[in-house]
C-alpha cells in the first residue's frame, strides 16, 4: 500500500470518528430534549460533551492503531516515542509520590502544575498502561520495547500508589 494511501485512510478514520462524535452529540442533545427542563443547562453540556468524546475516541482507536502500524519501518520514531514515554511515566511516579508525601493544597507555582499532573496520572493510569503496553506490542525493535516496558512498569508503579492512596482514605481507622 502507498504511502497516500495510508494516509488516507488514517484521515478518513479521524473524520469517521469526528463524525461519531459530533452524532453522538446530536443524539444526546435528542434524547434531552424529551426530558423535562432544568435548570442544570451545564450538566446537560457536560453529558453532551463526555457522550461526543467517548465517541469521537473510541471510533479513532482504529485510525490511530493504522498510523502506529504504518509507523513500524520508522525505527527513530518508536525510539523517540519509548523515550518520552518513559519520561512522561517516570514523571508520573515523581509527581504522584509528591503529592503523597506533601499534605495539603500545593503553595502555587510549579508545584501546583505538579500536583495537577499527579491528578491527571491517577485518573489516567488505565489509559497509559494501556497505551504504553499497545504501543510495546507493536514496536520494531527490542530496544523500543524494552523501553515502552519500563513506561508501563512506572505506571504500575502509579497505579500502585494510587490504590494504596485511594483505599487508604477509604479506610475507617
Amino acid at each position: 500500500m502507498t504511502r497516500t494511501a495510508k494516509t488516507a485512510i488514517v484521515i478518513g478514520g479521524y473524520a469517521a470518528a469526528i463524525a461519531a462524535g459530533v452524532l453522538a452529540g446530536q443524539l444526546y442533545d435528542w434524547e434531552m430534549a424529551r426530558k423535562p427542563y432544568d435548570t442544570s443547562g451545564g450538566m446537560y453540556a457536560g453529558g453532551e460533551m463526555l457522550q461526543s468524546l467517548a465517541a469521537f475516541l473510541l471510533v479513532s482507536l482504529v485510525p490511530t492503531g493504522v498510523w502506529l502500524w504504518s509507523l513500524r519501518r520508522h525505527i527513530r520514531f518508536w525510539n523517540g516515542l519509548a523515550m518520552v514515554s518513559v519520561a512522561f511515566a517516570a514523571a508520573g511516579v515523581v509527581a504522584v509520590l509528591l503529592q503523597v508525601v506533601m499534605r495539603g493544597p500545593a503553595p502555587g507555582g510549579a508545584l501546583m502544575w505538579l500536583e495537577l499532573f499527579a491528578v491527571a496520572q491517577w485518573l489516567g493510569v488505565p489509559i497509559w498502561l494501556a497505551t504504553f503496553a499497545l504501543c510495546a506490542w507493536i514496536a520494531p525493535t527490542p530496544d523500543a520495547r524494552r523501553k515502552l516496558l519500563v513506561a508501563v512498569g512506572l505506571e504500575a508503579v502509579v497505579a500502585v500508589v494510587a490504590l494504596v492512596h485511594f483505599l487508604g482514605a477509604a479506610m475507617p481507622f
